[in-house]
């Protein structure tokens, strides 16, 4: 088989790249490390109820299945865990959400307990609707991706960014997991991205269990938590704001926020879509070109299993999920095609 060249090393990159790497490819990877990565700062939380209507993302048991499998060879390789299961505590905040959590717990093996408003009073949390445990997971996404550059240079397949070469007349295949950077790459910016900044806090605190309402605060190391995110789809370079800053303040007076002090503020920016969903597919003109891109927040959960559906195309001309495959837009490619 022929090398393949992956241009980003963020997390779907390097887990693209050593996916391949499993099928028998010879895989290169660059990356020019842009700022504002999003990988970068993620908290890596994967947590099965999304949003106020506690919907379970599309191929979320699939999506688990594949990081589990693909991450116990990491485990084995380094002897450190970075994919693991976690209880998250999700605090409702209305009388629906219970109902709806009830029926969660007879059907869905990811909602375990109800916690009691009195309960929650106990650990600190003011809930006046109760709050779900839920089995949820983490991934350490910056300890990946240090640990995959370094294997991949090791094996002698990493490229320096100014090594590389992109032309349009090259017949090596390529695959773009650049991330918001892809609005510079012309082959793809015709494509509707819709890329939004998140910041994070790291803050330093008291013992405290993973707990979310929306706005999350997540163990990270020793006595230190990561909590956020924001959303902001303007002004996407301006870095950590005062704004988002206080955003995360306000939105977490459900836990005791006054014995806790900042020790870090970041932000990134998420390569989102118009529908949400991944765009990943071969270019219409450039057959050799493909895109592997647009996992917004939810990277951590979806990005292993895109994966395997682009090797199936690869190797086995299977074609891509209608849900993710770029031929949902060609409306868009049409209309500056000449």
């Amino acid at each position: 088989m022929n090398p393949i060249f992956i241009v980003g090393h963020g997390l779907a990159g390097a887990i693209l790249a050593h996916s391949l790497i499993d099928e028998g490819f010879k895989v290169y990877c660059t990356d020019a490390e842009i700022d504002h990565s999003a990988s970068r700062v993620a908290a890596g939380l994967i947590n099965p109820f999304i949003g106020p209507k506690l919907n379970i993302p599309q191929e979320f048991r699939d999506c688990i299945e594949a990081n589990i499998i693909f991450f116990k060879k990491w485990e084995k390789l380094y002897g450190e865990k970075l994919f693991r299961e976690e209880t998250l505590l999700r605090v409702f905040s209305s009388e629906h959400q219970v109902i709806k959590w009830k029926e969660l717990s007879d059907s869905s093996e990811y909602a375990k307990s109800f916690v009691s408003e009195k309960n929650l009073n106990q650990m600190g949390i003011s809930g006046r609707w109760g709050a779900g445990e839920t089995k949820s997971y983490r991934l350490d996404v910056g300890r990946f991706i240090e640990k995959s550059k370094q294997l991949l240079m090791s094996m002698d397949l990493w490229i320096e960014p100014r090594e590389a070469e992109m032309s349009s007349k090259s017949k090596q295949t390529t695959i773009f997991a650049e991330g918001y950077n892809v609005a510079n790459n012309s082959f793809f910016n015709w494509l509707p991205f819709a890329p939004a900044q998140g910041e994070i806090l790291e803050l330093q605190g008291p013992h405290f269990p993973a707990v979310s309402n929306g706005t999350w605060l997540l163990p990270h190391c020793d006595d230190k938590y990561l909590s956020g995110s924001t959303w902001k789809h303007t002004d996407l370079n301006s870095g950590p704001t005062l704004e988002g800053k206080s955003e995360i303040y306000r939105k977490l007076k459900f836990i005791p926020i006054n014995q806790f002090r900042e020790v870090d503020h970041f932000s990134g920016i998420r390569s989102g879509t118009k529908d949400r969903n991944p765009i990943i597919g071969r270019h219409p003109t450039h057959q050799n070109l493909f895109i592997f891109n647009g996992f917004g927040s939810r990277g951590s959960t979806t990005i292993k299993l895109s994966a395997n559906h682009l090797i199936n195309l690869l190797v086995r001309n299977v074609e891509l999920p209608s849900h993710i495959n770029l031929n949902r837009f060609m409306e868009y490619y049409r209309k500056i095609s000449p």
